[in-house]
């Protein structure tokens, strides 16, 4: 078992402030990491086919630690033929619960692509709960 704490939160300048804060319980988990030169893609695997994911990391950033644009895609086709749901990424993307990641296509693996205008890192981690 894998207790895993998720805290973030949102501040406007002058306006409210919303603290994010959550506890998952999963059962294991997968992390990669990725370099992408300017205009780079790759695809990555996540986790098994058996499990439900229900939390998914990515973070993007530059050789100077600024963040990064990218795009990912959930279950990239193999032949890379097919139409792809691309998800920008600018620097973070957090997604959390088993039904957000449901309506994504249960993502066990990711295409990523490089749409900055600099080589990128990419850190994904990727939190499976098992029946």
């Amino acid at each position: 078992m894998v207790n895993l704490s998720v805290t973030s939160s949102v501040l406007i300048e002058e306006g409210p402030a919303l603290s994010l804060a959550s506890e998952l319980e999963a059962e294991s988990y997968a992390r990669a990491t990725v370099t992408l030169d300017q205009g780079g893609s790759r695809n990555v695997s996540l986790l098994p086919q058996d499990g439900t994911p229900v939390l998914l990391a990515v973070r993007a950033s530059t050789a100077s630690g600024e963040p990064a644009t990218v795009r990912v895609s959930p279950n990239p086709p193999e032949t890379g033929d097919a139409e792809q749901n691309w998800i920008k990424v600018d620097g973070v993307l957090l997604i959390s619960g088993a039904d957000v990641l449901k309506e994504l296509g249960t993502p066990r693996s990711l295409g990523i692509e490089n749409t900055g205008a600099e080589p990128a890192t990419v850190d994904i981690l990727s939190c499976l709960d098992l029946p």
